[in-house]
Formats: structure tokens, C-alpha cells, sequence
């Protein structure tokens, strides 16, 4: 198990790894109210790394990278930022993303759309 001290490494290690082995790699997230302490650990079994912090500046960096390994998981390229206005997009910008199947609504209930409301107890 490595415990990583700095941020950038500890982000680009966890990014590495997930890149080498997407299949096999975990993501957790523990926070502990008690001790203000944020523990991040990657792991694919083989190679872990550890963060941990106490520092709220770093909750940010945290949103930033659980964003970016969500859409790796998910299998979608993130939206790039850009700079200005008369910047030109990458070639990863302009690669095509599969949109969602539309889904089926298999329950009668659903399909007459009464399914949802709750019946009032009446008292005598």
C-alpha cells in the first residue's frame, strides 16, 4: 500500500492505474465526521495507493478527479474546456458519443401513469 503525500501524484497515479487495468480497478471514497479526515484509495489489487487529508481546499480536487474517473468508467470523453474563444477543438473533442438507447416501460401501471399517486386513509 503507498501513501501518496501530494495531490498531482497522487491524481496522475490513480489515473495510470485505472488506464492499465479499467476491469479490475476500485475507486473508494471514505470520510470520517469524526476526525475531518478524506481517505482515497485506488486499488487493482495488485498496486494500491492511499490519500488522505484533513484540508477542505482539497474537497475540490477530489470533485475534480471523481468526475474524470467516473467518465472514464462510464466510457465517455469529458467535455474539454476551452480557454478562448479562438481556440480550435481537439481531435478527442470531435470523436462521436453513443447516446443512451431509449428505454422501454415494461409495467402496466407505469404506461397509464397512475402508478405513482398514494391513496388518502379516510376517517370516519
Amino acid at each position: 500500500m503507498v501513501n501518496i503525500l501530494v495531490w498531482d501524484e497522487f491524481q496522475k497515479a490513480a489515473e495510470e492505474l485505472y488506464q492499465l487495468s479499467p476491469n479490475n480497478t476500485r475507486y473508494v471514497a471514505k470520510y470520517r465526521h469524526v476526525e475531518g479526515k478524506l481517505v482515497l484509495k485506488v486499488t487493482d489489487d495488485r498496486t494500491c495507493l492511499k490519500y488522505k487529508t484533513d484540508q477542505m481546499q482539497d474537497l475540490n480536487k477530489f470533485e475534480r478527479l471523481n468526475r474524470s474517473l467516473m467518465a472514464k468508467m462510464h466510457n465517455r470523453i469529458p467535455a474539454p474546456v476551452q480557454e478562448s474563444a479562438s481556440s480550435v477543438p481537439s481531435a478527442q473533442s470531435a470523436a462521436p458519443v453513443t447516446a443512451a438507447a431509449p428505454t422501454t416501460i415494461s409495467s402496466p401501471a407505469l404506461q397509464q401513469g397512475g402508478g405513482g399517486k398514494a391513496k388518502k386513509n379516510k376517517r370516519k
